[in-house]
């Protein structure tokens, strides 16, 4: 663990997998690093395959979970999409 908010459970672990992989991006709320908030979105290929990710990460004291997702998520994602999009025209 490298704080005490990191899932080390490998029941809890792979089922957060699954929901990360659900939803289709991925949140970090203090797991590797006090203070720490971050939120990610998978960069796809022509085939549907991650390629990268793209985050934004903040300080949790200032942003919440709850914050960061309504305010930032749909931007981020969208900036995925069109990396994406441009990746699969070259």
């Amino acid at each position: 663990a490298f704080t005490r908010h990191t899932v080390t459970d490998v029941d809890a672990l792979m089922e957060r997998v699954r929901q990360t992989r659900a939803q289709g991006w991925a949140l970090d709320d203090q797991e590797l690093e006090e203070g720490l908030i971050s939120i990610a979105a998978p960069i796809l290929g022509r085939n549907g395959q991650t390629l990268a990710a793209i985050n934004v990460s903040g300080q949790a004291n200032r942003t919440s979970a709850a914050q960061m997702q309504e305010t930032m998520l749909a931007p981020l994602r969208e900036a995925a999409g069109q990396i994406g999009r441009l990746l699969a025209a070259r």
